[in-house]
C-alpha cells in the first residue's frame, strides 16, 4: 500500500518554497538598487522586467513591476562636492605648466624645483642661478628668464612672494652684516625687478629666512648648495 504523507512531512518538504522566494526578492532588490544607479534604456528594461515576472509567476504572489519612470523617483546619493583645494589646482595647471615649459627651455630642470604645494606654486631655483656668491645684484644672464617669468605673471591675478635662504656659512659685509640681510636683498632684488616690468607693487611681497628654513642639511656641500636658493610662489589667493 502507498503511504501517506503526513501534514508535518508535507510542511517541511515546501520549506523550499520560502527559501527560493527570500532569495529571489534579494536579486531583485538588487537589481532595483543597481538601476537606481545607472540609466538603461527603457523598452529593453520593461522587456527584462516582463520575462523576470513571467519566470517568477506562482512564486512570488503580490509583487509589482516597478517602471522606469518610477526608479527615476528613487533618491539617489549624491556625490561629495570637489574639496576646494582640488578646484584651485585646476586653475593653477596652466601656470604650472607655462613655468615647467620655460624652465625646461632653459634647461635648468635638474637645479629647479617646480610644484604645486598647499600654499601655491612654488618655484625653487638655486642661488646661483641669479646671484653670484654674497650678492644680491642680478646676474644679467638671469635677466632673459625673469621677464619671460613676469609675462606668465601679468597673465593671473594672484599674489606673488618671493623668499630669500641661505646656508650656514656666515657673512659679515658692509651691505651684508649677516644671512639675514643677505637672503632678504635677494628677495627685494627679485621684487623690484618684477615690479619695474609692470606686476602691481600690491602683488608681490619679499621675505628673507637666513639659514632658518633649511631643506638640506648643512653638514656637506651638496646640502649648504641646496639650501642657497631664491623661492618663487605664486600664492592661491588673489590680490584685492
Amino acid at each position: 500500500m502507498r503511504r501517506r504523507r503526513s501534514k508535518d512531512e508535507s510542511v517541511g518538504q515546501d520549506n523550499w518554497l520560502l527559501t527560493y522566494s527570500d532569495v529571489i526578492t534579494l536579486v531583485l532588490c538588487m537589481f532595483i538598487m543597481l538601476y537606481s544607479f545607472s540609466t538603461i534604456d527603457a523598452q529593453k528594461f520593461q522587456q527584462l522586467v516582463t520575462s523576470l515576472n513571467q519566470s517568477f509567476s506562482g512564486v512570488l504572489d503580490g509583487g509589482k513591476i516597478i517602471s522606469p519612470d518610477e526608479l527615476d523617483n528613487i533618491p539617489k546619493e549624491e556625490e561629495p562636492p570637489l574639496d576646494e583645494g582640488e578646484e584651485i589646482d585646476e586653475e593653477f595647471i596652466s601656470t604650472y605648466e607655462q613655468i615647467l615649459s620655460l624652465i625646461n627651455d632653459y634647461g635648468l630642470e635638474d637645479r629647479v624645483f617646480i610644484g604645486i604645494e598647499p600654499k601655491g606654486v612654488e618655484i625653487r631655483f638655486s642661488d646661483g642661478i641669479f646671484f653670484a656668491p654674497g650678492r644680491a645684484d642680478i646676474k644679467s644672464s638671469a635677466m632673459e628668464l625673469l621677464d619671460k617669468l613676469t609675462g606668465i605673471f601679468q597673465e593671473i591675478d594672484n599674489e606673488i612672494h618671493i623668499e630669500g635662504h641661505t646656508d650656514t656659512i656666515p657673512i659679515n659685509t658692509v651691505q651684508f652684516p649677516s644671512n639675514w640681510e643677505l637672503s632678504a636683498g635677494r628677495a627685494i632684488s627679485v621684487v623690484k625687478h618684477f615690479e619695474e616690468k609692470g606686476i602691481d607693487s600690491q602683488r608681490l611681497g619679499a621675505l628673507g629666512f637666513g639659514e632658518y628654513r633649511p631643506i638640506d642639511t648643512n653638514e656637506t656641500p651638496q646640502g649648504r648648495q641646496a639650501n642657497r636658493r631664491v623661492n618663487i610662489i605664486v600664492l592661491r589667493s588673489s590680490a584685492d
